[in-house]
């Protein structure tokens, strides 16, 4: 009998998991973004070549704003993540179906690997997926079709260090996307030795001095820094447009300064002639 379980789920849980696909492995179809510097989480930069970002390690707030202070250009929060998310990323519609195949690596707070494996997703559309997790604890793979998810392997959800293997590379605005709600969002230019890099904090209290925050490369939409859920700072470099997207191949997540993932893409294409097959549940199935 097969260990296939069929769980049916409503659209709206359908609906939680940002679209994606992939492609036929083979050389990328993107083009890497030249000129641009390595940024790392490091107390100091070693090279001129790399943007040194200091770790994250507390937190604390004014109990008064600074009167004198100039007051910081505010951005409508929703409009921009909106308009972030369609250029980082997978997440927005009008995408042509694509595959992607990311090796990742967690480390524990002693810095030994304790964990290694890859993720895999073929991608048709936001109820036609294929999602594949291989890894030394946990092997998975969820079929999403107009009928419901289908899913091979531990019946377990990913754990969230798995979920965000996944929204480190194709939903890099995962964290942001929570914090709508009571929260404002204001833009500010942050100075990394003699690099500088435009942000946009997203915060609910002023005055906290290490708010949430998004970087980008000065003068353009590229995504290279985020400091998000709880400690993690994460850094995109080797970075390829794709189908008019910023993907970082290279990202780095710490936690509290101190290494906590590795994501590499091995392989990230376009599904010219995507096959129905390739996004079908096997059979027969057992509910």
């Amino acid at each position: 009998m097969s260990r296939m379980c069929k769980t049916v789920l409503a659209s709206v849980l359908l609906g939680t998991f940002p679209n994606t696909v992939s492609a036929q492995s083979g050389s990328p179809s993107g083009k890497e973004i030249d000129g641009l510097k390595r940024v790392v989480v490091t107390p100091q930069a070693k090279s001129d070549d790399v943007i040194a970002i200091p770790p994250s390690v507390s937190a604390s707030f004014a109990l008064q704003g600074s009167k004198h202070a100039a007051a910081p250009d505010a951005v409508d929060f929703a409009s921009w993540l909106t308009n972030q998310q369609a250029l980082n990323g997978m997440e927005s519609s009008g995408l042509q179906p694509w595959h992607i195949v990311v090796a990742y690596d967690q480390f524990d707070e002693a810095g030994d690997n304790v964990h290694s494996g890859t993720y895999e997703e073929y991608w048709a559309g936001p109820k036609q997926y294929k999602r594949t997790y291989k890894a030394d604890d946990f092997n998975q793979t969820d079929y999403a079709t107009e009928k419901g998810l289908y899913r091979l392997g531990d019946q377990k959800w990913p754990s969230r260090t798995q979920v965000q293997v996944r929204e480190e590379v194709l939903a890099p605005f995962w964290y942001a996307a929570t914090r709508i709600d009571g929260f404002r969002a204001k833009s500010l230019e942050r100075a990394f030795g003699g690099h500088q890099l435009q942000c946009v904090a997203i915060e609910r209290n002023p005055g906290l001095s290490d708010p949430t925050q998004y970087c980008f490369e000065p003068n353009t939409s590229i995504l290279r820094y985020s400091r998000g859920w709880g400690w993690n700072q994460s850094v995109y470099n080797r970075i390829e447009s794709f189908q008019g997207r910023n993907i970082g191949w290279d990202v780095d997540v710490t936690d509290g300064g101190k290494r906590y993932l590795e994501l590499r893409v091995k392989a990230m294409e376009t599904l010219a002639h995507p096959e129905d097959a390739e996004f079908a549940p096997p059979t027969p199935l057992v509910q």
